[in-house]
């Protein structure tokens, strides 16, 4: 998880960067629900865990499904922690070469795959929504944390086996994101093209609008300077270029660009969690069926006429690299002093420099950017690229140690028709407790629906569910 936070001075040209500050610029957004669809799982070395399908929830109200890629990390679900979908460069999806395999078992399995299909595939006569929510999770377990996890259910069991057989031969192409623009802010001089803003998207047609200072005078177009005309159709090129054109004698100002589209979240996107309140990191998901959303994205420019260092920063968590990279890139024709997390470096008119940040795993992040101008940024968040970690009750940051390479000037950062769930049938021991990675004896925790226990790595926590039989039970 990224948040960029920009508290800057220094007048109009210093604040125009952060016009989006507040808008996100990397897909869709959710909240975790209170409930859970699946069934009791022997997990090898962990005990009795009951794992399936999560749901989250879009604020305009669209459910998405998610299973688990996570096993040793709770869900805050005592603050209905929230989700933002994430690529999987800055997840343990990163370096996991059977992230091929999980795609194959999202796309093969439960909700994407009828019930009827999958009961004639594992050769049972049929196969309850449970069932098949507990067998994939199983499945995925497998190769998201080398768990060998195994239903208690033999129809379950037998799906599990199905899905992590021979018949697996992965699907090796990562989804799309239903929309990206990035990076969250870019600066230049007024008679340049500012950018360029890289987009990304799923969605057959992405919406753009120009909005703030000198709208009606600065235009954005494609990398070949021609106008973009208030939308784009698809399919979306890969890392689409767009820029803002400002007219030269344009007077100093910001802008902001927004892009907005009905797009499908794509089964395999990755849903990472935002820190809450008390700066806990809850487990990392998986998207388990397609489904069309409304998303979108913003991004922020500032221009100025005269002389001087124009700055703009961005970051993006890089796993491979065990931390996180700033780049800060100088649009103007004098060279700038940049503090990166204490280092320095001087970035060149017309120039880019990256400062990778090392950041310990599951350890929380505040790196902190200044420049000329009064220019400030910063960059929170976690680090949550392996799996077998169990993040700390209090993660702090690490000292940062940075190394600086050069990058080509305008270098850019780069930075879900599923079934309403029912919920999981309560099993003997459990006390109707619902759980996912968790042992089934592990002590429960004194007060209200939500709290959760963290013993040796494994979370409870207490869920809503509806029995087979549509009974409920608190």
């Amino acid at each position: 998880m990224l948040t960029t936070s920009l508290a800057l001075g220094g007048g109009l040209f210093a604040a125009g960067a952060a016009a989006a500050a507040d808008t996100p610029a990397s897909g869709v957004s959710a909240v975790v629900q209170n409930t859970m669809l699946g069934e009791m799982i022997d997990v090898q070395g962990k005990g009795a865990v009951e794992g399936g399908l999560f749901t989250l929830k879009t604020a305009a109200g669209e459910k998405l499904q998610t299973y688990c890629i996570d096993f040793d990390n709770p869900v805050y679900l005592d603050s209905a922690a929230k989700y933002h979908e994430a690529d999987w460069a800055s997840s343990s999806l990163n370096s996991n070469a059977n992230a091929p395999k999980i795609r194959w078992i999202l796309e093969n399995s439960y909700p994407q795959v009828n019930l009827k299909s999958l009961a004639a595939a594992i050769h049972v006569d049929s196969l309850s929504d449970e069932d098949a929510a507990a067998g994939t999770q199983a499945a995925i377990w497998k190769f998201s944390d080398n768990k060998t996890a195994v239903p208690r259910n033999d129809d379950a069991k037998k799906l599990r086996d199905y899905l992590i057989s021979d018949m697996n031969k992965g699907v090796a192409a990562e989804p799309k994101p239903s929309l990206t623009l990035t990076p969250d802010s870019v600066s230049g001089k007024s008679g340049s093209k500012l950018g360029p803003f890289v987009l990304n998207s799923s969605a057959n047609e992405v919406k753009l609008a120009v909005s703030g200072d000198a709208a009606d005078k600065a235009k954005l177009v494609d990398k070949d300077g021609k106008p973009v005309n208030g939308a784009l159709a698809g399919p979306i090129a890969k890392d689409t270029q767009l820029f803002l054109d400002v007219p030269a004698g344009t007077s100093d100002g910001k802008a902001t660009v927004n892009a907005t589209a009905d797009a499908n979240v794509l089964s395999g996107r990755v849903f990472m969690s935002d820190l809450d309140a008390r700066g806990r990191h809850s487990q990392t998901m998986i998207l388990a069926g397609s489904t069309k959303v409304s998303v979108a994205a913003a991004a922020g420019a500032a221009w100025k006429q005269g002389k001087g260092a124009l700055v703009d920063s961005s970051a993006k968590v890089e796993c491979a690299k065990n931390g996180v990279t700033v780049s800060v890139a100088n649009s103007g024709d004098e060279a700038a002093t940049v503090t990166v997390d204490k280092q320095q470096v001087t970035v060149q008119p017309g120039k880019t420099e990256s400062v990778l940040v090392k950041v310990a795993e599951k350890a929380k992040y505040d790196i902190k950017v200044s420049g000329p101008n009064g220019y400030t940024n910063e960059f929170t968040g976690v680090l949550d690229c392996k799996v077998g970690v169990t993040p700390s009750s209090a993660p702090t940051t690490p000292a940062a140690t940075g190394t600086t390479t050069a990058a080509p000037s305008g270098t850019p950062s780069t930075g879900a028709g599923q079934p309403a769930p029912s919920t999981t049938s309560a099993a003997p021991g459990t006390g109707g407790l619902a759980q996912t990675g968790a042992n089934s004896n592990t002590p429960l925790l004194a007060g209200i629906a939500g709290a959760l226990v963290v013993a040796g790595g494994a979370a409870v926590f207490f869920l809503r569910r509806r029995g087979r039989h549509g009974g409920n039970a608190a």
